[in-house]
């Protein structure tokens, strides 16, 4: 009896573990999301890397529907796709941290090509008049909106520009 229990559960084991297995590839393979005027889309796909580290491919196109060829692509590691959009002008902005009360804490990046992108801290983003307490970040439409004790909506353009000084 005791053999056939274990036998039991190493089965519902397997059957348990490729259910995750199965989710967790659903989940990485994002649906093409456009940004808030449909002139830029995106999609996300795993990418495999070595040693176990989890990275996605980020392909670019011009146009709200993915459509092929992909304008550019990008290599992005999974965390930083978790809450990702597409400004209106092609650019990603990634929430890397969404919540925090550190001003020098990289929380945000933003990737414009294969090979250009920068970090935004909150000292970046919210210089003349930081805001106090604990600060969450969130994607909306165009923008980023920072609520803490006032709320700020930043264009994702304007983001781009507080966070680099690189030209695109």
């Amino acid at each position: 009896m005791d053999a056939r229990w274990h036998g039991r559960r190493r089965g519902c084991a397997a059957v348990v573990i490729g259910v995750v297995l199965t989710l967790s590839a659903a989940r990485a393979s994002a649906a093409c999301r456009a940004s808030a005027d449909g002139a830029h889309s995106f999609d996300t796909r795993m990418a495999p890397v070595e040693r176990g580290a989890c990275r996605m491919s980020v392909d670019v196109f011009a146009g709200g529907a993915c459509a092929a060829p992909a304008r550019w692509h990008a290599p992005v590691p999974c965390d930083q796709t978790r809450q990702i959009a597409i400004s209106n002008k092609g650019r990603l902005i990634s929430i890397v941290v969404p919540r925090t009360k550190r001003r020098d804490l990289n929380v945000v990046r933003i990737i414009w090509s294969a090979e250009k992108y920068a970090w935004a801290t909150l000292a970046k983003l919210n210089a003349t008049n930081p805001l106090r307490g604990e600060v969450r970040l969130e994607l909306e439409g165009d923008a980023l909106r920072l609520k803490a004790d006032r709320t700020l909506l930043i264009p994702f353009e304007t983001v781009r520009q507080l966070a680099s000084s690189v030209a695109d």
